[in-house]
């Protein structure tokens, strides 16, 4: 390849284009060449809702500081693609579309400033390129379904709606993307049009009457390794002219890795010199054996600038840039091109985890970085580490579980021998997960030391395989559950629920009124093995701006996870979240399913429920999972809303689901499964199961003997309402298939007849008569309540006992009581699990576990609180820190340790030793403070600090900047 290069400024190798902090993401750099060695580039953050930009005078020597440009408002929240032209007279035009609608602006001083946005009408359009044919005189060329040409006659200042060239119509798998028109004569008889199809070839057409009439078009290149009707990686062109008059195109395309079931995608070149009827294969720019998409090219004539998205040195995308036949790429760090789990430990909560990496040096070092749980492993490639054979290029160790802290619409807790899935939008159990897993980086290091960093996951088998059912000791348990409700607004009586087994799923993720596709709107998870104020604990942050609950140790009101005194472990004065137990799972939905899309056809309330569920791995609660609904009314339709019911909903399959039987015990607010005979998938002693009522929701009664409380943890404490009482649960019923009555709630008012304790018509059951069981154990049968079906103990034999074996669906029920707006009703329940020697026994076993929930719960879950470890980095030295920021202005801050009690003072002195100022004088216990220093007042320059405490004596320069 010979370019003419000039010799100021060159740029030998391929440069990362200047971020304004570590972590951020920059997407499709735009450049745009402005005069001499000038470029301007335009690029998106990772929301692509903000454009800014950056300034080289130098050929991308340097750079100036980052500007903000645009940001997205309304219509335009979303760059889809941008592009900036330099035209004849020196305006710069800015385009961009979003919503598939497409807009400009323009400056006419080098993009100081920029005029209000122009909208250029079209639709279902998101490729354009730009064509000047003379001054003044440009036409946009668009394309996606069909082509369109708007011309504008006063350099983008208006645009016409109708064609300027007669575009020609290309079949279905022609569909037209990159659209480029070059004008190949000096009047614009000569056309050529470069364009991409849907199938990831690029064509070519030319016009020599001025775009009247088109040739057929003509394949330039297939990128593409193998055929594919629909290539879906739609590769990126763009075309310039040399001072020559050849035209360069550049492109994406992808190439076999040698010797590896793998491919990368590299920036291709090709040329033509004759106007592009033919082209010839230049070197690629790139070389990464990773992917590098070709993001943006604008030339002087001379030199050829272009850039590209990659993630070659980090986990996220960056932007590359180079010089066309000038700058080589030499950082070229490994890459990985395949990995997998080879194995779990659950008891360990560990994972045996391989990768393959390769590079074209080869490979010095492969580390494992889980940020989430501040751990760091070496991978090796010996065969002695989970890593295949030796020297075979995969590497491998063992890697701890790793939370990470937002987890998707889905969850399944996994601890000791229960597994429950659920989703954010409330459904629990009848919910599909096969696998969980983590994400960390693969930081990786090449011979030439040139180290690169990859984000790879580590998955896994849920425990007993996984799927759409919860399960205990690997089998299914627990089908489906959730709830049921029911009340009055003004007047009108509505039902909702979250019952997928009976077809009734009226919730959807987030806060009322909020777009369900929100990236907020998931399950937030945290750990005990969770580093304090690691991952889990800062993404919570989100969680609490959707409602969460979180424990504030220092009161100011606003949860900000923070080492106060930097000894690396957590200390009551910090803030956390409200961890109960191993794990807590949090998320938000609402009832803001359209009427029209539920069974029961309620209009939506504006209810808010904000579900947390936990567990804990003591020996004495390992059989139990907790779950709080706090329901909560915006009164989005009424200030109150009144009578209504809550109901545990289960569809509970002990193994095989059509041998379980049901009852109540009124004693322990709970609703149980169990089998009064051996189980086809369980065997002789088949686990019972429970759902309790632990804390109902609060009426208000005003006998001052009632006080009603809401238990949110030791941490965060107790609310205690006097005058007031926690309801107990009202009524257990179940409804199956094949009966009239007793089939799932069809209507809104059948839903609510099954939560007062009645079949779906109403109706409460004869216990004396009832088709479903017996009273037993010489109960008088018309004093037995019909709101508790099956109150009786199967253990003794005694009272109304199920003895029809089916599957069944339970529910226990609770209520009438208020929703006032924004005070919400607190609701704990928990699923309790026994497994005894036999079935019968299961229940006594069961009922065993259910008393010890009940006093976990009384004691505000004193056992599940959670306990501070302990320092990672305890103070064993006096140490007095360089002050941050420095230089300073107005203020700093200055971080000390004391391992002894003391008095500390710190005081200022200016450069010729007068101390100017005494800002702390003052006992202090052993530990490490701050304090922040206000130079007000003080003339720029270099200032000392000095710090005394008992006999330690020690200072440090620091310099004022005004």
């Amino acid at each position: 390849m010979v370019l003419t290069i000039q010799l100021f400024g060159q740029l030998e190798t391929i440069k990362e284009f200047p971020r304004a902090y570590d972590s951020q993401e920059i997407w499709d750099l735009t450049p745009v060449w402005i005069s001499g060695n000038e470029i301007l580039v335009f690029y998106k953050n990772s929301t692509r809702d903000t454009i800014f930009s950056r300034r080289t005078t130098n050929l991308g020597q340097t750079w100036s500081e980052q500007k903000l440009e645009f940001v997205g408002d309304g219509i335009n929240a979303f760059y889809y693609r941008i592009n900036c032209y330099n035209i004849s007279n020196g305006r710069l035009l800015f385009f961009w579309n979003s919503n598939n609608e497409l807009y400009c602006t323009y400056s006419d001083d080098e993009g100081a400033s920029w005029i209000d946005t122009i909208h250029i009408e079209y639709s279902q359009l998101r490729d354009f390129s730009l064509l000047e044919l003379e001054e003044g005189k440009i036409i946009l060329f668009l394309s996606r379904l069909r082509w369109q040409t708007r011309p504008s006659t006063d350099n983008g200042e208006t645009w016409s709606i109708l064609d300027y060239y007669n575009m020609p119509f290309i079949g279905f798998g022609f569909q037209k993307r990159n659209p480029h028109i070059l004008k190949l004569s000096e009047n614009g008889d000569s056309l050529l049009a470069i364009f991409s199809s849907f199938a990831g070839v690029i064509y070519s057409l030319f016009s020599a009457d001025s775009g009247n009439s088109w040739s057929d078009t003509t394949r330039i290149i297939d990128p593409r390794l193998t055929f594919s009707l629909f290539y879906y990686n739609i590769p990126s062109t763009k075309t310039v002219f040399d001072r020559n008059k050849n035209i360069w195109l550049l492109y994406d395309a992808r190439y076999d890795v040698e010797n590896e079931d793998y491919s990368q995608a590299d920036v291709s070149v090709l040329r033509s010199t004759d106007n592009g009827t033919s082209w010839q294969r230049m070197d690629n720019f790139t070389s990464y054996l990773g992917d590098d998409y070709l993001s943006g090219v604008t030339s002087d004539g001379e030199n050829i600038f272009v850039c590209f998205n990659t993630s070659r040195s980090e986990s996220f995308n960056q932007v590359y840039y180079g010089i066309l036949g000038e700058s080589e790429d030499t950082f070229t760090p490994p890459v990985i091109i395949n990995s997998e789990t080879v194995g779990v430990d659950y008891e360990t909560e560990e994972v045996n985890y391989r990768a393959k990496v390769i590079d074209e040096e080869g490979v010095k070092k492969v580390f494992a970085k889980l940020d989430q749980i501040n751990f760091s492993v070496e991978l090796f490639d010996d065969g002695l580490h989970n890593d295949s054979l030796a020297n075979d290029n995969i590497y491998g160790n063992t890697l701890p579980i790793a939370n990470n802290g937002k987890e998707g619409d889905a969850y399944a807790m996994d601890l000791n021998n229960i597994t429950l899935p659920f989703n954010s939008s409330g459904v629990i159990a009848d919910v599909n997960i096969g696998y969980k897993g983590f994400q960390f980086e693969l930081e990786m290091t090449d011979l030439s030391d040139n180290i690169g960093s990859q984000l790879t996951r580590a998955d896994f088998p849920i425990r007993g395989g996984g799927g759409s059912v919860a399960k205990f000791d690997e089998r299914g348990f627990l089908y489906s559950s959730g709830f049921f409700l029911s009340g009055f607004s003004n007047g009108q009586m509505w039902s909702n629920a979250v019952a997928s087994a009976s077809i009734v799923e009226d919730y959807v993720p987030g806060k009322v009124g909020s777009d369900i596709r929100d990236p907020l709107n998931v399950i937030y998870v945290v750990n005990k093995r969770d580093p304090a104020f690691s991952y889990a604990w800062q993404n919570w942050k989100d969680a609490v701006s959707l409602g969460a609950e979180f424990y504030d140790g220092d009161g100011d009101g606003v949860y900000n996870p923070v080492d106060k005194n930097w000894n690396g472990t957590w200390d009551l004065n910090e803030d956390m979240p409200p961890l109960i137990g191993n794990e807590i799972a949090w998320c938000v939905y609402n009832d803001g399913l359209p009427a029209n899309q539920r069974r029961w056809q309620s209009e939506p309330q504006g209810i808010e429920v904000r579900q947390t569920i936990f567990a804990t791995d003591s020996p004495e609660l390992e059989n139990v999972i907790f779950i709080r609904y706090s329901i909560l009314n915006t009164g989005l339709v009424a200030d109150v809303l009144d009578s209504i019911y809550f109901g545990i909903y289960e569809d509970g399959d002990l193994g095989d689901a059509t041998d379980d039987v049901v009852g109540c015990d009124t004693l322990l607010q709970s609703g149980y499964y169990y089998n009064n005979e051996p189980d086809a998938v369980y065997g002789d002693n088949c686990p019972a199961f429970s759902s309790t009522l632990l804390q109902g929701p609060v009426i208000t009664t005003n006998n001052t003997v009632d006080t009603a409380r809401n238990n949110f943890g030791q941490q965060i404490g107790s609310e205690v309402i006097p005058n007031s009482k926690n309801l107990s649960t009202t009524s257990h019923n179940f409804f199956i298939g094949g009966d009239p009555d007793l089939r799932d709630p069809n209507t809104a008012i059948e839903g609510r007849n099954f939560l007062k304790g009645g079949n779906r018509l109403g109706q409460y059951p004869n216990p004396c008569t009832f088709a479903y069981g017996q009273v037993r154990g010489g109960i008088n049968c018309n004093e037995v309540d019909s709101k508790y079906w099956f109150s009786g103990d199967p253990v003794t034999d005694v009272g109304w006992i199920c003895t029809q074996n089916q599957d069944k669906r339970n529910l226990v029920s609770t209520g009438p009581f208020e929703l006032e707006k924004n005070k919400p009703q607190e609701i704990i329940i928990a699923y309790v699990i026994g497994r005894g020697a036999d079935p019968i026994n299961s229940i006594t076993v069961a009922r065993e576990n259910v008393r010890r929930a009940i006093a976990e719960y009384e004691s505000n879950f004193a056992t599940m609180t959670y306990i501070q470890p302990p320092p990672t980095n305890p103070v064993t030295s006096y140490v007095l820190y360089q002050n941050y920021p420095n230089p300073f202005n107005p203020t700093t801050t200055i971080r000390y340790e004391l391992p002894q009690d003391g008095i500390v003072t710190i005081d200022i002195y200016d450069i010729l030793g007068q101390k100017v100022q005494t800002i702390l004088n003052e006992f202090k216990r052993a530990d490490r403070y701050e304090v922040t220093f206000n130079s007000t007042g003080l003339a720029s320059g270099v200032y000392i600090y000095r710090m005394k405490v008992n006999d330690f004596i020690t200072s440090k320069k620091m310099v004022l900047l005004k």
